[in-house]
């Protein structure tokens, strides 16, 4: 009876952890007009026209060979509010509705198909309700992965999730919410981490391990159906895992450090091979490229431009909690968004490399000095300055899966006063780049942040709860995801501190 008792409040508190994690989701999701995120226009096409033009909703140009002609909305929706600057809202798409364009503007084979072809079973004749319902469905799909891969050991991976939810505000969970590529790359690298972990954690549990191992793959299949090189970025995350898991924790050089770091570079050598296939195979250091600058007409050489790269290296890492802005970046957040999901993220992984062995140690440096050596090249091959053309999301998974790795290697538990203050810092931070991102397409940035969302109102969606009640919504589950975890994790305390006391003393 208590075992069924036990197991049925443990099913209830994963499924309030889901709901809770979808609403968060969800309110992101009716936080931006259609065409919010980064090449929204691109992606829209892709759903809508695929690449032949023959969907109910699409069809070819018949004057132009790779012309497909589509409503307005799907096709450059961000257009009239983004050329107007962030001080006027979503509300000049109510003058584009109904209107129709030709675009060459589409996927032909620079992202995987399966992404698309999912979403377009959303598709329907209106626009705005299309978008919702493919941004709820990738909400849905995100609080259902990844609550249920980080349930597979929640007891060791608990902390794990506290530290990411502690940095996903704002960037993951507008990404997630979304109809961007990302959406998927974020939610399977995710759930390979978490899933993977377990897997190796729980090898002498077949029920857990079988599992555990099935979720991995499903996550590593579902992230390169959005983006090519997140099979990569997983790749590389699974081998810091294993060795995380079998190195050895002293660090000396023995046969077995040896053939688990050897095994470590070919999988370099793809990632590397990958991306100089994508980017183009141009010498870093002697690119006979130059670039004139905006002031005094100053020429950027290759080495010039990867100095200047490297000292703008920590703006670039600013991106992931938010020091970009959201949007087309150009919905700037306040600095309190940032500052504090970086010092949320700072509080946790600084504890758990505290608390972690040398090894483990060495693999976070390991990994994070990767990470920015890839920013830095990529930035290179394009020949661009950080800000420009490589986008922070692009790294926000590896990111990811390096905090997930961190947390999960510590040997002992988050202190209640960390996790407590890393949530009323996520809290926040949260809640006011939620209101700020509904107030840019809503009003406006020129009407200030205390007044109310619901009036005046330049643009809403037709459908659904006032923007107000949106913003509350996404600001209380989300605050409600840690204290449910807060709750769990003084539950487990208690049951285990019962659990020593002598029989006779119980």
């Amino acid at each position: 009876m208590t075992t069924k008792k036990t197991l049925v409040g443990y099913l209830s508190t994963r499924l309030l952890l889901a709901v809770l994690l979808f609403l968060t989701l969800a309110a992101w999701s009716l936080s931006s007009a259609v065409g919010g995120t980064p090449d929204e226009d691109y992606v829209l096409t892709s759903i809508w026209c695929g690449t032949t033009g023959e969907t109910e909703f699409c069809r070819k140009d018949p004057d132009r060979y790779w012309g497909m002609i589509l409503p307005i909305m799907a096709a450059e929706p961000q257009l009239c509010y983004v050329q107007l600057g962030q001080d006027y809202s979503a509300a000049c798409q109510k003058a584009i509705y109904d209107q129709e364009i030709s675009t060459d503007l589409l996927n032909r084979g620079l992202y995987p198909s399966q992404y698309f072809n999912t979403l377009r079973n959303f598709v329907g004749a209106d626009v705005e309700a299309s978008v919702v319902r493919m941004r709820l469905f990738n909400s849905f799909l995100a609080a259902s992965l990844i609550v249920l891969a980080f349930s597979l050991d929640r007891r060791r991976l608990g902390d794990a999730f506290v530290t990411w939810l502690a940095v996903i505000a704002p960037v993951t969970t507008y990404f997630v919410a979304s109809v961007n590529t990302s959406s998927w790359t974020l939610i399977g690298t995710t759930c390979f981490a978490f899933a993977f972990l377990a897997a190796i954690r729980n090898r002498s549990q077949p029920k857990i391990w079988a599992s555990a191992s099935l979720l991995s793959i499903f996550s590593l299949w579902f992230a390169n159906s959005s983006r090519y090189e997140s099979k990569y970025v997983i790749l590389l995350l699974g081998v810091a895992m294993l060795y995380s898991q079998f190195a050895p924790q002293n660090l000396k050089l023995t046969k077995k450090s040896l053939l688990i770091g050897a095994a470590v570079l070919p999988v370099v050598y793809l990632v590397f091979n990958y991306f100089s296939s994508a980017y183009g195979r141009i010498n870093i250091f002697n690119d006979p490229r130059v670039e004139i600058g905006d002031t005094e007409g100053v020429i950027t050489t290759a080495n010039n431009l990867l100095l200047q790269n490297f000292l703008n290296l920590p703006r670039f890492l600013m991106g992931f909690f938010g020091g970009w802005g959201l949007g087309w970046f150009e919905v700037e957040m306040m600095q309190t968004v940032w500052i504090f999901t970086l010092q949320a993220f700072l509080l946790t992984t600084v504890f758990a490399l505290r608390k972690s062995t040398n090894t483990h140690r060495t693999i976070f440096s390991a990994l994070f000095t990767l990470m920015c050596l890839g920013i830095l090249y990529a930035n290179q091959q394009t020949f661009s300055k950080v800000g420009n053309v490589i986008q922070p999301r692009y790294f926000l998974p590896f990111f990811l899966g390096i905090v997930i790795i961190a947390a999960a290697n510590k040997t002992v538990r988050y202190p209640d006063s960390l996790v407590i203050t890393v949530a009323v810092l996520a809290t926040i931070s949260n809640s006011i780049a939620l209101r700020n991102t509904i107030r840019r397409y809503t009003t406006g940035q020129d009407i200030f942040i205390s007044k109310s969302l619901n009036n005046p109102r330049e643009w809403w969606w037709n459908f659904g709860p006032a923007p107000e009640l949106i913003w509350l919504i996404g600001s209380l589950a989300f605050a409600l995801l840690f204290a449910v975890v807060i709750y769990e994790r003084r539950s487990e305390v208690a049951t285990e501190a019962t659990a020593t006391v002598p029989a006779s003393i119980a």
